[in-house]
């Protein structure tokens, strides 16, 4: 990311805090509480999918960054923790491939909402709140991005992750239906499902 994008067309919004935080977003609702899954209002079995769906966002990224992937789950049901799940992967040593990685997952549920018929600006938002972790993570070691204030404008982010997954769609939603049954799903299992290569795992 050497050059600097054109600001976003639309103004992000700052009424959210996330931990105490201010917490800017691209979509707008007045407030959602403090807990993303109640604000989303989906059916347990639509949350799952939401989840499987931010997940696979993530590791269909970390494969054709041809990095290495560990695995990917989600929680079913109710989560007792603030993470709904994980992706496990290593060597995104490329600065665009992490970053295209960190928003993947955010933005794979908001493109599912959409094609659901499920989107709305209060679930928007909440979907924002939900990938706090996966920004404050890619924020904390690009100290050059951020809101309006820095030289790249979050959105950018964004925006590299939406043309990723709009190339790897298919495999996106394929891996999400995987990991949607099965909870869990192996770096080589989702790599065999899509035809996408995972590169082998070095501790070099």
């Amino acid at each position: 990311m050497t050059s600097t994008p054109a600001a976003p067309a639309s103004t992000w919004h700052d009424g959210i805090c996330v931990i105490g935080q201010p917490y800017p977003t691209r979509n707008y609702a007045a407030d959602i509480g403090d807990d993303s899954d109640t604000a989303l209002g989906l059916t347990e079995t639509q949350l799952d999918y939401l989840r499987a769906i931010h997940e696979s966002g993530h590791a269909i990224t970390v494969l054709t960054a041809r990095a290495h992937l560990h695995s990917a789950e989600i929680v079913h049901g109710e989560a007792t923790t603030e993470v709904g799940g994980i992706t496990y992967a290593c060597h995104l040593a490329d600065g665009h491939a992490y970053a295209i990685y960190s928003a993947a997952g955010e933005r794979a549920a908001d493109r599912w909402l959409h094609e659901a018929g499920l989107w709305s600006p209060t679930r928007a938002v909440a979907n924002e709140v939900a990938a706090h972790s996966d920004r404050a993570s890619f924020l904390a070691i690009n100290p050059h991005v951020g809101f309006g204030d820095k030289d790249v404008h979050y959105q950018h982010i964004h925006d590299l992750a939406d043309q990723a997954l709009n190339t790897h769609w298919a495999a996106v939603t394929a891996v999400a239906s995987a990991l949607h049954q099965h909870h869990h799903l192996t770096g080589d299992a989702i790599a065999a499902l899509t035809g996408l290569p995972n590169t082998p795992y070095c501790t070099a």
